[in-house]
């Protein structure tokens, strides 16, 4: 009895869930050039978003790009300044030991004499 439930099952569910092959074609090549135009224009719009998203992208990223190299040359003046600052500073240090030098020998020259 538990066979004969089971082959009347397997068979009505073979049955059920088979396609009709000749019938789902037919549909499907009616069906294709409507499925075929779908996938064009989800490409289309998928390729439009991606687009408008890359040239957002492009635009924050050269907003951001500027930003760092005025942030960068803004500071290597400022370098660039304290390091004339610094230069000025130890030349007329040097000058004035140079002076101090010289004094000190021209002195030194008028004693003996």
């Amino acid at each position: 009895m538990k066979k004969i439930f089971l082959l009347a099952s397997l068979s009505i569910s073979l049955l059920t869930f088979s396609q009709n092959s000749n019938k789902d074609l037919g549909e499907r090549q009616q069906l294709k050039p409507q499925i075929d135009s779908s996938i064009n224009q989800y490409d289309s719009l998928v390729y439009e978003q991606k687009r408008r998203f890359d040239s957002v992208e492009m635009a924050r990223f050269n907003e951001q790009n500027t930003r760092n190299l005025n942030s960068f040359v803004s500071g290597m003046r400022e370098r660039e300044k304290e390091q004339k600052k610094k230069m000025w500073l130890r030349l007329s240090f040097g000058v004035v030991l140079l002076g101090v030098g010289a004094y000190s020998i021209f002195r030194r020259k008028k004693k003996t004499a």
